[in-house]
């Protein structure tokens, strides 16, 4: 037995699916069956079950999953014990980010981290919150930024604040930060907004209802770089969180409205994978996420209640 084959076996336990494992791991499959064939011969019992859709845990096999894990993640400490006893933090680290919260994040974050931390290598993962938690529970990432979604039930994370939502129009427009525009006028108004499975357009379509009044979506655009291209061109209005268009704001290229009755905010949370041991490089760079939101929030360039601290 191996570490090889006791992270080969995580794998296919947790896909239930040689090929799946194989497609992940770039692997022929073939040379995965024969490690976990090597593995049950060693171990003197079957690991799985096989049927028509895929292979399914024994006790043995659910057995070995707990062992494997604490085995690899005691090994993985071992690697961080002794880094650490050199004065060094190195490694990689995956984050995973909602298309709007890396935007406001992303390069501050990773300018702060990679200053403190120059021998850490750096992976970005944008996509809607939905695919990352996917990819957390297939082990693809260490962490994500999403908004919260029932897709994180059964994913460890914690709350990073709750962001409050403007109503956002070209430069030519009467909006002002200091005063806010009823929710009601949102029907009055041709709008920019991500398509129906968008959190963000699932939000305000539910507001809308409650208030009893319909959308006048005129175009609807997954970027976010042409939501605010559209708005910035007077086309149409939409909807973002403060530091979205911090730039534009500062370049006066676009103005920005609090909504009211009722205000619009959504809750981002901080979740981490469960199949991947969290090395050092990752903890940290946790800790220098929370410390950069907060920096956000304190400095104003995120309008929001920062929820660091609270349960999920």
């Amino acid at each position: 037995m191996d570490l090889r084959q006791l992270k080969t076996f995580l794998h296919v336990a947790e896909l239930g699916s040689l090929s799946r494992a194989a497609d992940r791991l770039h692997t022929a499959q073939p040379a995965l069956g024969r490690q976990i064939r090597l593995l049950e011969e060693e171990l003197g019992g079957a690991l799985f079950s096989r049927h028509g859709r895929g292979m399914v845990l024994t006790d043995t096999g659910a057995l070995l999953v707990e062992r494997a894990t604490a085995i690899l993640r005691m090994v993985e400490d071992t690697r961080e014990a002794l880094t650490a006893s050199l004065g060094a933090v190195s490694g990689a680290v995956s984050l995973g980010v909602s298309p709007t919260a890396g935007e406001v994040l992303s390069g501050r974050l990773v300018e702060r981290f990679l200053r403190d931390y120059p021998q850490v290598t750096f992976r970005i993962v944008p996509a809607f919150s939905g695919y990352l938690a996917e990819m957390l529970q297939r082990g693809e990432i260490d962490l994500a930024v999403m908004y919260q979604t029932a897709a994180i039930q059964n994913i460890p994370s914690e709350p990073l604040i709750q962001e409050t939502l403007f109503l956002v129009g070209a430069a030519s427009t009467a909006l002002d930060l200091e005063t806010p525009s009823d929710f009601a006028k949102l029907a009055d108004l041709p709008l920019v907004l991500p398509g129906p499975r968008h959190g963000l357009r699932i939000l305000l379509e539910n507001a809308a209802r409650q208030a009893g009044v319909a959308l006048r979506v005129t175009v609807e655009a997954e970027a976010l770089q042409t939501l605010k291209e559209l708005a910035v061109r007077g086309l149409a209005h939409t909807v973002l969180p403060l530091p979205a268009i911090h730039p534009e704001l500062r370049a006066g290229t676009l103005r920005a409205s609090p909504i009211a009755n009722p205000t619009l905010d959504r809750r981002l949370i901080l979740a981490r994978s469960i199949v991947r041991p969290a090395s050092r490089a990752v903890r940290v760079f946790a800790d220098t996420l929370r410390a950069e939101t907060a920096d956000m929030v304190r400095d104003g360039v995120w309008q929001g209640e920062l929820l660091l601290d609270r349960p999920a």
